[in-house]
């Protein structure tokens, strides 16, 4: 089971020290973790002003990154339940064939 890791831009920018303690946690859970360069925000941002149009590239590219995971793990609750509960609005897609199932 490959699991890639998700670090939301606050995270990255504000406590990085969140994302090398997730990477450490599931390594030691004997995971197979990655962390795939060039991640962005996941749009919440944008979504959440009202600007959903905006977001999706952003979305667009989270699905592209993360497509040859089995599995999606971000320290925090609320990208996480964004890209869960918005991604297939946003992408126009069922949920069972997005990021979104998967997260």
């Amino acid at each position: 089971m490959k699991i890639g890791l998700f670090i939301p831009c606050f995270v990255n920018a504000v406590y990085p020290s969140v994302g090398v303690a997730s990477y450490k946690l599931l390594k030691a859970l004997g995971l197979d973790v990655d962390y795939p360069l060039g991640q962005t925000c996941c749009g919440q941002p944008m979504a959440n002003g009202g600007f959903e149009k905006d977001a999706a590239p952003l979305a667009r590219r989270m699905e592209e990154l993360f497509s040859g995971y089995d599995y999606v793990v971000g320290p925090s609750g609320s990208c996480v339940a964004f890209v869960k509960e918005h991604y297939p609005d946003i992408l126009h897609k069922e949920a069972h064939e997005c990021l979104c199932s998967r997260i």
